[in-house]
């Protein structure tokens, strides 16, 4: 999918994407600094939904988030989420009353200064070639994002689809939910493929919804194939009606 953009579009990435690069890179350095002061990982985390969050003003996006009533914000859980766009990292940081934690790619993990701040976050790293061999240290980061009362980010469809229709669902969220007990929240964005797409970075602002659904909180009630189609049900429901 192309996205349409205009000479306003044009001009305005051209401007601030510069800026916001120097800013990036100078939150990186914050998050790994405050991570020696006392309470280091609070502000590390501020610093991290702020990331969120300054994405989408740069990028000029007005972010409406329904359904955050539904979740109890004192407990773990696995989100999963149709992957649209390549905005959804902000949109999902900045709209979830709890905070996530994104199963990373480990090439992210190479990139000096980017591979301290991930570790600082605690984010947890997934070789995908490598994921079964090294599934220990995999669920151990995990079970460390839990300890910390945050959630577990996962976009089942494994890249992005710059459509609005599903790819289709890997098994990962279901395996996770399964093994550490953790309710599942469904969350739908809507209209992020119109502004955004895998290898494009124009700023062309816009609305995008994000629609979190009811916590599947019944998991150990299903197999991993099972729980995994219904996941992908119960988004596919939302964006096609």
């Amino acid at each position: 999918m192309t996205v349409q953009v205009t000479t306003k579009d044009r001009l305005r990435t051209f401007i601030l994407f510069p800026i916001y690069i120097v800013f990036f890179i100078t939150l990186l350095f914050a998050i790994i600094i405050v991570s020696f002061l006392p309470y280091g990982k609070i502000l590390g985390t501020k610093l991290y939904h702020f990331f969120g969050l300054s994405g989408l003003i740069v990028a000029g996006i007005d972010l409406t988030v329904s359904g955050t009533e539904m979740v109890d914000t004192s407990q773990s859980y696995v989100v999963v989420s149709n992957h649209p766009s390549t905005l959804d990292i902000f949109t999902h940081i900045t709209a979830l009353p709890v905070s996530i934690r994104f199963l990373t790619k480990t090439e992210l993990f190479r990139i000096p200064v980017l591979s301290r701040a991930l570790k600082v976050l605690g984010l947890p790293r997934i070789d995908r070639k490598r994921a079964q061999m090294n599934l220990p240290k995999i669920n151990d980061s995990i079970q460390k994002v839990i300890d910390n009362n945050n959630s577990i980010m996962i976009f089942p469809e494994g890249t992005r689809s710059n459509q609005k229709a599903l790819l289709p669902f890997k098994k990962g969220a279901a395996h996770i939910a399964k093994e550490f007990k953790l309710p599942i929240i469904p969350v739908v964005t809507h209209n992020a493929h119109e502004l955004m797409v895998k290898g494009g970075v124009w700023f062309k602002s816009g609305k995008i919804e994000l629609q979190i659904l009811d916590p599947i909180t019944n998991v150990d009630e299903y197999d991993v194939d099972q729980l995994t189609d219904l996941i992908y049900k119960k988004i596919n429901e939302q964006l096609t009606s």
